[in-house]
């Protein structure tokens, strides 16, 4: 189990990461973030993130078509 200040360092990078993905113009779902969380307070493991989010893309397109900018 990490402690605090693990917790709220991998709490910072899930934060960064999904800004990252909006800078660029992608959206990522709120239960997946949900995921990312949970494992970065430790209440699951990565790989069970992993999963859990190739179960929810695994029949649908991660991306769908965008106009450039």
């Amino acid at each position: 189990m990490p402690n605090e200040q693990d917790i709220h360092w991998n709490l910072k990078a899930v934060e960064n990461a999904v800004a990252q993905q909006w800078l660029e113009g992608l959206e990522v779902p709120a239960d997946v973030i949900e995921d990312l969380r949970r494992a970065a307070r430790g209440e699951i493991e990565i790989e069970d993130g992993i999963r859990n989010a190739y179960k929810k893309f695994a029949h649908g397109k991660v991306r769908g078509p965008r106009s450039l900018p």
